[in-house]
């Protein structure tokens, strides 16, 4: 008799075949039940399961993933980004988590995931793949979208405001990207405190708007962006790639002042003031082409010329 046997102890049933199916069943229904999306990729990325959310995320069944990569359902700027990341991650074997990616469902709108792994290895520590989940965070993603352009835009005039600009400046003056020369032009509202004093605040604001609408066409039509950087300072930065394009970008910002503006009925005309600096990439910070601009622009105003313009 048996230690087991003599102590009353029965030894653990081995579980029958409909015992394995009902516990697969079971955690097979979890999974499919799960608010997330679980999945599992051999080494070379391809999916070797798929739970049930995949329909929900991406509109595609399980057995429609199989075989395939989380590559083939993202744009092709995105899969060449997100295969960058995780090409670091296989090859150090380790897990990650957060990982944003873009992805097309099957109707063709964007979904975007954030996707959480783990490696799975074989005994010799091989890689045999990767065991994740992804949630679906697209609307997240769009709120964090909206305030960071609300982080970046003006409240009167919703024009690009002075973190928008440094943010451009800092593409423009790096060095690494060549690109064509670009031009930053300050400007001010000649005579807008007096306007201001005079007709009241109300009637600023509106002057104000109503100027950065017509630069912000302007400046459109010749590539370029408008910025303000308070009050009634603003600054363009655009490409100028000649004399030509120069000419044509600080022409069209010059006509924006030609026409009378309507402040409630009353019509007012009034001119501005430019200062050009031409961007020096990975010569200067943008402050220090602000600061250029900035200095431009008071030499305009001191000149007091038509058109009162200067260049540093």
């Amino acid at each position: 008799m048996s230690a087991d046997e003599r102590s009353g102890a029965s030894l653990p049933a081995t579980p029958s075949p409909d015992d394995l199916r009902r516990e697969i069943e079971r955690l097979n229904g979890m999974l499919d039940t799960n608010s997330d999306w679980i999945w599992e990729v051999d080494a070379q990325g391809r999916y070797t399961y798929a739970s049930r959310h995949a329909l929900a995320l991406l509109g595609y069944e399980p057995r429609e993933m199989l075989g395939r990569t989380p590559f083939d359902f993202m744009p092709a700027d995105e899969a060449a980004r997100v295969g960058e990341i995780f090409g670091g991650i296989v090859a150090e074997k380790r897990a990650f988590a957060g990982l944003i990616n873009r992805n097309r469902h099957r109707d063709g709108r964007i979904v975007v995931l954030e996707t959480s792994g783990v490696p799975l290895l074989d005994a010799d520590g091989s890689l045999l793949g990767y065991r994740g989940i992804d949630r679906d965070v697209t609307a997240r993603d769009a709120e964090l979208a909206r305030q960071r352009d609300l982080a970046r835009r003006d409240d009167l005039t919703q024009l690009g405001n002075r973190l928008a600009l440094r943010e451009r400046l800092i593409d423009v003056l790096d060095a690494s990207a060549p690109r064509p020369p670009h031009l930053v032009i300050m400007l001010d509202l000649d005579l807008f405190k007096a306007v201001n004093d005079s007709l009241g605040h109300k009637a600023g604001d509106t002057l104000l708007a109503q100027a950065a609408a017509r630069l912000d066409r302007a400046s459109a039509t010749c590539g370029a962006r408008t910025f303000r950087l308070g009050g009634d300072e603003f600054v363009v930065v655009g490409e100028a790639d000649g004399a030509a394009a120069e000419a044509r970008l600080l022409t069209a910002i010059e006509d924006c002042f030609l026409m009378p503006f309507d402040l409630d009925g009353r019509l007012l005309c009034i001119s501005a003031s430019l200062g050009v600096a031409t961007c020096l990439p990975g010569q200067e910070t943008p402050e220090v082409t602000l600061a250029r601009a900035d200095h431009a622009l008071y030499q305009a105003k001191e000149k007091r010329q038509s058109p009162r313009s200067s260049r540093l």
